[in-house]
C-alpha cells in the first residue's frame, strides 16, 4: 500500500505541515505497514518557506524588518547556496495583522524589499519571492523603495515608505539609487493568479476586499494602480498590465516585473516539481489532500487543482477533505475523478468547526481509511 499524503493549510485552523502530520498519524493507524509519502502543499502563501525547506534544505535567515503598518518584526527567508527564498507573508502577509487593522490604502511591502535586499547583499544571485497571503495592495512601491527606488508625489517629495493610497499620488520614479546587486539577479515571482495590475479583474477589484478595503478604497486603490502602470511605462518601457498575473499580491508581482526584470511562474508547480512530486506518485494508490474550502476556483491553477491534474494523468486516485465545499462543485466535471468530503461531521459554528479541525481531521481521514480498506478486501 503506498499513501500519498498533500493537504495544503486550512486558513486560520490547520497549517499545511500540521495538517499532513494528522493525516499520517491516522493513516498509520489504518495502515501500520503503508509507504507514506509527505509532501504539504504550497503555492507561495503563508507556510511555503517550510515546504521549500523541507523539500530542498538550506537555512532559515532572521531579519528585523517592517511589518504591514511600519512595526518592526522579525522575518525570516530561506537560503540555500546563491539562491535565496522570500515568502512575503512573512512581511506583509495578512495574518501579521488584527482584523480591525486591515487596510489596504495604509499597508506596506517595504518589508519585502528589506528580506529581499538581505538575500542580495548576502550574496544570493537567484531570488525566488512567494507572494501568496498580503495584507497590501501597494504595486510593491514599499519594497521598491527599500530596495533604493525612489517614487515623487505630484509636489516632488519623496513617498515613504509607500502605500496603496500613494500610488494615485506618484508623479515620477528615479532608479539611479537603486541596490547595485540587483542587477545581478535573476528574480522569479511564485505565483497563481492571473489577473492583470488594474481593472475589473484586477488586483483592487478582486482581492483588496479581502484585505479590508470598502467599495470607495477599491476605487481609489484601482485609479492609483492606472497612475502608477501610466507613470512607470514612461520612465521604464514596461506595460505592467499586459503582464499575465501582474496584479497578483496587490501588484507586487507587476512592479517586480517593470523593475526588477522579474518573471511570473507558477507557485504550485515549482515547488511540484522542485520535489519531484510526479516521480513520487507513481504506483500510489491513493493521494489524500485537503484545503480549508474548495469551490470552483480550486480548479483553476490552484494547488489541489495541479495536483487532481497530474493525479489524472497517472491514474492516482484522489480523496479531498475540506473544512466546506461549495454545492456547486458537486456539478463541475472538473471534479468528477475525485472524492470531496467535508471534514466538520455535524451542524457547528464557524468558530468550533476551526477550533476543533485538528481533531475532525483526523477522525475524516481514518474514517475514509478504513472505508477504503474494507472495499479493498472484497
Amino acid at each position: 500500500m503506498k499513501i500519498i499524503i498533500a493537504p495544503t493549510s486550512y486558513k486560520g485552523s490547520i497549517t499545511n505541515v500540521e495538517a499532513a502530520d494528522i493525516m499520517k498519524a491516522a493513516s498509520r493507524r489504518v495502515f501500520p505497514s503503508a509507504k507514506l509519502i509527505i509532501f504539504p502543499l504550497a503555492d507561495g502563501g503563508e507556510g511555503t518557506l517550510d515546504v521549500i525547506k523541507k523539500i530542498a534544505g538550506g537555512s532559515f535567515v532572521f531579519e528585523d524588518i517592517s511589518g504591514p503598518l511600519g512595526r518592526r518584526i522579525k522575518g525570516r527567508w530561506l537560503k540555500k547556496g546563491d539562491t535565496g527564498w522570500i515568502e512575503m507573508a512573512q512581511a506583509a502577509g495578512l495574518t501579521l495583522l488584527k482584523e480591525k487593522e486591515r487596510d489596504p490604502l495604509k499597508t506596506t511591502t517595504y518589508g519585502v524589499g528589506e528580506l529581499i535586499k538581505g538575500a542580495v547583499l548576502s550574496g544570493c544571485r537567484k531570488v525566488y519571492i512567494c507572494v501568496g497571503g498580503s495584507a497590501t495592495n501597494d504595486g510593491g512601491i514599499g519594497a521598491l523603495t527599500a530596495l533604493g527606488v525612489r517614487f515623487f508625489d505630484r509636489g516632488g517629495k519623496v513617498i515613504y515608505p509607500g502605500r496603496g493610497k500613494n500610488l494615485i499620488e506618484i508623479k515620477d520614479i528615479d532608479t539611479s539609487r537603486i541596490i547595485p546587486q540587483l542587477k545581478k539577479c535573476k528574480f522569479k515571482v511564485l505565483s497563481d493568479v492571473e489577473n492583470p495590475l488594474y481593472g475589473r479583474y484586477g488586483a483592487a477589484y478582486v482581492y483588496a476586499s479581502q484585505k479590508g478595503a470598502t467599495d470607495r478604497d477599491i476605487e481609489i486603490l484601482d485609479k492609483g494602480l492606472r497612475n502608477y502602470n501610466k507613470i512607470v511605462k514612461k520612465v521604464t518601457g514596461v506595460d505592467m498590465n499586459s503582464i499575465g498575473g501582474s496584479g497578483a499580491a496587490g501588484g507586487i508581482a507587476g512592479g517586480f516585473t517593470a523593475f526588477l526584470g522579474a518573471e511570473i511562474v507558477s507557485g504550485i508547480r515549482t515547488i511540484l516539481k522542485m520535489g519531484g512530486f510526479e516521480s513520487k506518485i507513481k504506483g500510489a494508490d491513493i493521494l489524500l489532500t485537503g484545503e480549508g474550502r474548495t469551490d470552483v476556483q480550486t480548479i483553476y491553477g490552484k494547488a489541489i487543482g495541479v495536483v487532481m491534474e497530474i493525479c489524472k494523468r497517472h491514474r492516482v486516485p484522489v480523496v479531498i477533505l475540506t473544512g466546506s465545499v461549495d454545492d456547486a462543485v458537486y456539478r463541475n466535471k472538473s471534479f468528477k475523478d475525485a472524492i470531496i468530503l467535508s471534514i466538520v461531521p455535524k451542524v457547528v459554528s464557524l468558530h468550533e468547526a476551526m477550533k476543533r479541525g485538528k481533531e475532525f481531521l483526523y477522525y475524516t481521514t481514518e474514517q475514509v481509511l478504513r472505508i477504503y480498506k474494507n472495499a479493498c478486501k472484497n
